[in-house]
């Protein structure tokens, strides 16, 4: 090789990409004190030597930092592959979970329209008004009676009725029960924690047991002598404080646990379905992380890449320059 020819070839080499960042300040001292002295004067045995010697040092920290740069560049691509295939299954598992929950809020939405309208119905039936119709009805009949047998049949009326209105009202509140099991039951294969059943259940047997009594009660009101020998006036004002004030105060309690059953009976599904969702936004966000995680392992893999086509030329370089040197 010529004494320009070295010196072209060693000046390209400093010029190639990154030559700069990979030589320390001395050997870049170096590398310009040997261009200066091939410039200026034919190289000998000596010069040849040292030139060598630098490029043997320059390939030995070229392919170092090759390897280091594979090395790096097998683990960035491992790392994207496990991240994304983490990403595809958590997505795969958050779209199921979307359209299942979607599906289950759906029919939750509309099984608690129809549990208002129900509950509502329910306590139009056991209302105030309600159950004082029935004793204003019914006690027009009793001061209207002329015979004893009248007056009985017209007080125990009142009692049967009641029993009536509450017994409807036990089918109608089965009825909801089943609404609510199976609103409830919609969420058991749907993602997220199990949904607690409420748990406020009125015992409907206490009040069946009470009214029983009551009748009966009714029943030993118009059986008793004395009260069969009492002015109607007076009987019926009797009867209102031993029979239908304990009705209305029954009906009233009844009324006050049924509204509180109702106001409660979708609570635990509601915060299930809060929980649920924030679960589902949680997972998102897991995601979007991992796909920033992902991109910057991109970007990191991209610049490896651009850096290891950088130092492919520069040991292609070396190399040729090496192999075109004068044996010493």
């Amino acid at each position: 090789m010529t004494q320009n020819g070295l010196a072209a070839e060693l000046e390209n080499f400093l010029a190639l990409p990154g030559v700069p960042d990979l030589l320390h300040p001395g050997r870049w001292t170096d590398a310009h004190e040997l261009l200066e002295n091939l410039k200026n004067a034919p190289p000998d045995e000596a010069a040849y030597a040292r030139i060598r010697k630098f490029f043997e040092a320059i390939l030995a920290g070229v392919r170092h930092s090759l390897s280091e740069l594979h090395h790096e560049e097998e683990t960035l691509a491992g790392l994207i592959r496990r991240n994304q295939a983490v990403a595809e299954r958590l997505e795969e598992r958050l779209g199921t979970e979307q359209q299942k929950g979607q599906q289950a809020w759906q029919s939750i939405n509309i099984a608690r329209k129809l549990l208002a309208r129900q509950g509502a119905m329910l306590l139009k039936r056991l209302d105030n008004a309600s159950i004082e119709n029935l004793v204003a009805k019914n006690l027009e009949v009793i001061l209207a009676s002329r015979t004893s047998v009248a007056l009985t049949q017209a007080m125990q009326s009142l009692t049967l009725q009641a029993v009536t209105l509450f017994e409807n009202a036990r089918r109608q509140d089965r009825q909801i029960k089943l609404l609510v099991d199976a609103m409830y039951a919609r969420f058991d294969d749907s993602p997220g924690i199990a949904a607690p059943r409420p748990q406020l259940l009125p015992d409907l047997g206490y009040y069946s047991r009470a009214l029983q009594a009551l009748d009966e009660k009714t029943r030993a009101f118009c059986r008793s002598p004395i009260n069969l020998i009492t002015d109607k006036n007076s009987l019926a004002k009797k009867f209102g404080l031993e029979i239908v004030l304990p009705l209305r105060s029954l009906f009233a309690q009844l009324r006050t646990e049924m509204a509180q059953w109702l106001s409660g009976a979708s609570v635990p599904l509601q915060e299930h379905v809060r929980l649920q969702k924030l679960q589902l936004e949680n997972l998102a966000e897991d995601i979007a992380k991992i796909k920033d995680y992902l991109l910057t392992l991109e970007m990191r893999s991209e610049e490896a890449k651009i850096m290891l086509a950088c130092l492919l030329r520069q040991e292609a370089a070396i190399v040729g320059v090496m192999a075109r040197l004068p044996k010493v």
